[in-house]
């Protein structure tokens, strides 16, 4: 179950059951203003923990998150929605720098060979010049797999790309365009991913596209890069 709040003058963290473009979510409203802000968003967070939420939406300002931890809620990590179009991010990425895929290097950086650079290698290795993978788990695996199944040549791990997708945060080589598909804020050197058909505000939010990806209401082929 997601939950999710929304700031409200004389909110009071009472829940609302509803549905969020068809997921299924429990609602909260609050006012966390005043000096009474606090007492109303731990209010709030009991409400959303004894309805079962785990995971919560919440406005693009909310920095309360200590208040609610004790509570065990936490927010959509986007990274799996962010991490899984690694690979069309990559060439919107090289497009806008005017390098044409056919000559570029991208490099797929982490510390594990793990699904998701896998499936970007995949979307790549047959669009691109060449492949950097570094992953210290499982990198020199996939290496292999390239060759055998797309007869791709990876390159070197320190060998520097055009565009590199970074999946962890390390200390391996550091390319002047990086994607940072990781965190609760990824970088993705200002590109956005977005949906057109929601409403205006709700477009470009990361945590509320992921959770209606993992909720079944929202398709890949519904994403945008902007």
């Amino acid at each position: 179950m997601v939950g999710q709040l929304k700031y409200s003058v004389g909110g009071r963290g009472k829940p609302e059951w509803g549905r969020l473009y068809g997921l299924p979510v429990l609602r909260t409203r609050t006012d966390p203003g005043g000096w009474l802000g606090d007492h109303r968003l731990r209010r709030a967070g009991r409400t959303l923990r004894r309805g079962g939420v785990l995971r919560t939406l919440v406005p693009a300002d909310f920095d309360r998150w200590p208040v609610w931890e004790r509570y065990g809620l936490l927010p959509v990590d986007p990274s799996p929605l962010v991490r899984s179009q690694g690979g069309p991010l990559a060439l919107e990425a090289l497009r806008r720098q005017g390098i044409r895929p056919e000559r570029a290097t991208v490099a797929l950086r982490g510390l594990r060979a793990d699904r998701d650079m896998t499936l970007a290698a995949a979307c790549l290795c047959t669009q691109v010049r060449h492949l950097v993978v570094t992953a210290p788990r499982g990198g020199w695996e996939l290496a292999l797999w390239l060759r055998r199944e797309f007869g791709v040549p990876v390159l070197p791990q320190n060998e520097e790309a055009q565009v590199a997708l970074r999946f962890a945060p390390d200390s391996f080589v550091r390319e002047e365009l990086a994607l940072e598909l990781y965190g609760l804020h990824p970088d993705l050197a200002g590109l956005n991913l977005t949906v057109p058909d929601l409403e205006e505000e709700d477009r470009s939010d990361l945590p509320l596209l992921t959770a209606l990806w993992e909720g079944g209401r929202l398709d890949k082929r519904d994403l945008k890069i902007t």
